[in-house]
């Protein structure tokens, strides 16, 4: 009896500690089953909001995509707003774009999913398809003596000299979009001033000495400007041709070989022309006037363009649209290639209304020269004292078919949620030729009283 009764006890405590451990082995389970779930369900989350975040960047993105489409389709890039924003399969953005002068347009996005949100920058440039989108260019460099000077002004406007009101005396200027460029570096001396903006290529950099300033900004370009070739018409030569005294050239193509407007010698061109020259030279006083009434004057240049002191060439109306000069000449001495070097000279107090392209052509301009239009060369040397006004009208009324657009930065910014205050933030800032000849031997002389030719 009393070993059946301490059996008993034996089995019961066997029991009892079984039933110890499965309550213990339970507790285990649903605790590690707790901490499973708990960070399966942690991962789930994380994995949600990694999902989110990469949503709301992909729908900012989308946004600014369609702003900048808005944009370029004539629309102001505003889409949506933080209070009234854009649905988008379940998210939403809202994109706000800044007008910033001058070509460039600040845009900011915002885009969000559920919790999620993502902000960027975009800063883009709208650039005419013109030859003329700066006051001067020098593709290989632009160089700037002292006291050289480049503004704007707006033909479309009047005369350049109703403009320039401000400033005063050596600073007296017009507008203040006389940008400068060059896909390579940008030096200038002092007392020189950019009435606008001077970037430099990429890669290079502007260099403003002393106190010489630039007004616009100074960052280099992202992508380089690429100059135009120049391809000649054909057209038979009438051979030379010296002017003295009056002389008319009518509207209609014509090529002379040596063309010469003697000292204080007049030539009136009726426009429409196309003129062809192999040499091409202004003495002294002389006077290039077109009449563009009915249509502007295009010349070509093959060799020596050469412009002497208080010549002129202009429109009865003066404005730059009128006159298109187009240098074919090298004067640059290349010692891998065999060539004749052809002389470009713009001397001192000469003025010229107009644009002029140069691709192959070092230009040094001398001092006290004017220019009212745009130039464009493999380089420019601006000498003390000379002036380029650019004609801003011609990034309009000079373009064909629609702007391109340039991406000046991009950066990603801190996502304000709507309920916050929100800031908008601020952003600022291109050779070769095809040729032609022209013949003939015979000479044209004219002198004393007018003629046409």
């Amino acid at each position: 009896m009393i070993i059946r009764k301490q059996l008993e006890q034996k089995t019961k405590v066997r029991r009892g500690t079984a039933l110890v451990t499965m309550m213990l082995a339970s507790t285990g389970m649903a605790a590690l089953s707790a901490g499973v779930l708990y960070v399966t369900l942690s991962g789930s989350k994380e994995r949600r909001n990694a999902t989110e975040d990469l949503r709301a960047r992909y729908v900012c993105q989308a946004g600014m995509s369609q702003a900048l489409f808005d944009l370029q389709n004539g629309g102001t890039g505003n889409l949506g707003s933080a209070n009234n924003p854009i649905d988008w399969e379940g998210s939403r953005f809202w994109v706000t774009t800044t007008d910033l002068g001058g070509g460039l347009y600040d845009m900011s996005a915002s885009g969000m999913d559920d919790n999620s949100g993502a902000s960027a920058e975009l800063v883009v440039r709208s650039v005419p398809n013109s030859s003329f989108l700066y006051g001067a260019f020098g593709d290989e460099f632009f160089h700037m003596d002292s006291n050289a000077h480049v503004d704007s002004y707006d033909s479309t406007l009047g005369s350049y000299a109703s403009q320039a009101v401000n400033g005063s005396g050596t600073d007296l200027h017009a507008l203040t979009n006389g940008n400068i460029g060059s896909n390579g570096p940008i030096t200038l001396d002092a007392n020189a001033a950019v009435y606008g903006s001077a970037p430099a290529g990429p890669g290079h950099a502007t260099t403003v000495t002393g106190n010489a300033e630039v007004y616009g900004s100074t960052t280099p370009a992202v992508v380089s400007m690429t100059i135009p070739t120049i391809t000649i018409p054909s057209i038979a030569s009438l051979g030379n041709l010296s002017i003295s005294g009056t002389a008319n050239i009518p509207s209609g193509s014509r090529c002379y070989n040596n063309f010469r407007v003697n000292a204080s010698a007049v030539v009136n061109v009726t426009g429409p022309a196309t003129l062809v020259f192999t040499n091409f030279e202004l003495r002294s006083n002389a006077q290039f006037r077109i009449d563009a009434t009915n249509g502007p004057v295009t010349m070509y240049v093959l060799d020596d363009f050469i412009i002497n002191s208080n010549a002129q060439m202009y429109s009865t109306t003066y404005n730059p649209h009128d006159l298109a000069i187009n240098l074919v000449s090298d004067n640059v001495i290349n010692p891998e290639t065999t060539v004749a070097v052809d002389e470009i000279d713009m001397s001192s107090n000469t003025a010229i209304w107009g644009t002029i392209l140069a691709p192959n052509a070092a230009i040094e301009i001398d001092s006290n020269f004017n220019l009212y239009g745009s130039i464009v060369a493999r380089s420019i040397d601006l000498d003390s004292n000379s002036f380029i006004h650019f004609d801003q009208s011609l990034n309009a009324m000079s373009t064909t078919g629609e702007p391109t657009w340039e991406i000046v930065s991009w950066r990603t910014t801190p996502f304000v949620r709507p309920t916050e205050t929100t800031t908008t933030h601020g952003g600022t800032t291109h050779g070769g030729t095809t040729g032609g000849t022209t013949g003939g031997t015979t000479g044209e002389t004219t002198g004393g009283a007018q003629q046409s030719l």
